[in-house]
């Protein structure tokens, strides 16, 4: 259960770092080199079409992060507390916000960051979110097959980074 809502949480925060990013380089001189860790208009299409052959297998996508994630970690198993088929559809559904959102992180920033605080008190330690992260790629990976190319496979990396930057930054201030 608190893996999904840390999902969720990571997946504000790279929304909301996304639109911080976005809204620094309007503001920047054309010949100041753009942060590379700044997701690109392209980078976002990749994710939210990708994201769009995650939506219907969401219940399966769901189940099989948990079993990666705990096959990760086999200790974090004990973080969660009730049902996981509920706690994956509060991950799906955090996810499809924060994927819809990465063209505008700023809707989500908050959103992120009080998910990221929240997450201490369900005992989430800073490296889980390397974990979730990993987690998460397996799952992409073995939900969309070849269409999970290096280039997609960047993007949601980029994007996972910002979002648990977001989140481990609210909630452990690093």
């Amino acid at each position: 259960m608190m893996y999904g809502i840390l999902f969720v949480v990571i997946g504000l925060a790279c929304l909301l770092l996304m639109q911080n990013i976005q809204k620094q380089k309007q503001t920047q001189p054309q010949y100041r080199q753009e942060d590379p860790s700044a997701l690109s208009a392209y980078q976002i299409q990749l994710i939210q079409a990708s994201w769009q052959g995650i939506i219907p297998i969401k219940e399966q996508a769901a189940k099989l992060f948990y079993a990666r994630l705990f096959e990760l970690d086999p200790s974090v198993k004990k973080l969660f507390k009730g049902k996981l088929d509920y706690q994956g559809d509060k991950l799906m559904t955090t996810l499809n916000v924060v994927v819809n959102s990465l063209d505008n992180l700023e809707q989500v920033e908050t959103m992120l960051q009080a998910m990221g605080k929240r997450h201490i008190i369900y005992g989430v330690e800073a490296a889980h979110f390397e974990t979730v992260g990993a987690a998460l790629l397996s799952v992409l990976e073995q939900g969309l097959g070849d269409n999970f190319t290096e280039e997609v496979k960047e993007a949601w990396v980029i994007a996972y980074s910002l979002i648990a930057d977001t989140m481990k930054q609210a909630a452990y201030g690093s």
